[in-house]
């Protein structure tokens, strides 16, 4: 019974578009209008295939699109 509360609390948790590290998916699926649950699963498998590739795009749209959604 437990581990179905924990699992649940984690899909809320995913599914809530707040920030997780730098919120870079939050913030992509806010500004294209796409699930937050489903940008966050493609950034975690982005980032299990190749992790240095993933993690340095990550990192640098965290920098860009803050001052990109400003603009906007």
């Amino acid at each position: 019974m437990s581990d179905f509360s924990s699992t649940d609390r984690y899909m809320r948790r995913m599914k809530r578009p707040t920030r997780l590290v730098c919120g870079v998916a939050a913030m992509m699926a806010d500004k294209f209008n796409w699930s937050c649950l489903w940008t966050r699963v493609v950034w975690a498998a982005v980032i299990l295939m190749n992790p240095a590739m993933g993690l340095l795009i990550y990192f640098v749209l965290a920098l860009v699109l803050p001052k990109w959604q400003a603009n906007a």
